[in-house]
Formats: structure tokens, C-alpha cells, sequence
């Protein structure tokens, strides 16, 4: 298991990116957020896609992020988010 933790910056981003989304994208960001928190402190080594310095990024909902991996304490640090505009 992995202790999760959000940076300050990643837990302002996803603060803005939640108050300018819609009702729907609001509702969808919150329930991915709390999956992710689950899978993130059970596979964070293995979810994503591996990138330089530890990070690895995550894109497959509503919002996108990068979080470090420190496998040595187990702790995975999320560092950056973005939404993801549908392309519908």
C-alpha cells in the first residue's frame, strides 16, 4: 500500500478545475478522484505511464495528472492536474 499525498499546487489545480466545471463534470471529476485515491494507494507503481524523475501520468478521466512515485516509502505524491475537455 502507498500513503497518497497531494502537492499544493496539484490540490489548488484540481480546486480550480472543480469550481469551472458543470454540475455533470463536477459529479464525474469527484467520484474519479476518490477511485483514484484507491488505486493509487494500491497500484501507484503500476497505473499510468512512466515519465522521467519517478513521475508517472495518468489520463483516462475526467481530469489528468502527474504524481511522483517513491517506492522506497511507499508514497506517491500527486504534483499536477489538468482537465480533460471531452471531444464530443
Amino acid at each position: 500500500m502507498f500513503t497518497v499525498m497531494w502537492s499544493r499546487s496539484a490540490s489548488n489545480q484540481l480546486t480550480e478545475v472543480w469550481l469551472d466545471a458543470d454540475s455533470n463534470s463536477r459529479l464525474a471529476i469527484t467520484r474519479y478522484v476518490a477511485q483514484l485515491e484507491r488505486h493509487l494507494r494500491a497500484n501507484a507503481d503500476r497505473i499510468g505511464e512512466s515519465r522521467a524523475d519517478d513521475i508517472r501520468v495518468l489520463t483516462d478521466g475526467p481530469i489528468g495528472l502527474d504524481f511522483r512515485v517513491t517506492k522506497s516509502a511507499r508514497i506517491v505524491t500527486v504534483v499536477r492536474v489538468w482537465f480533460i475537455r471531452s471531444r464530443n
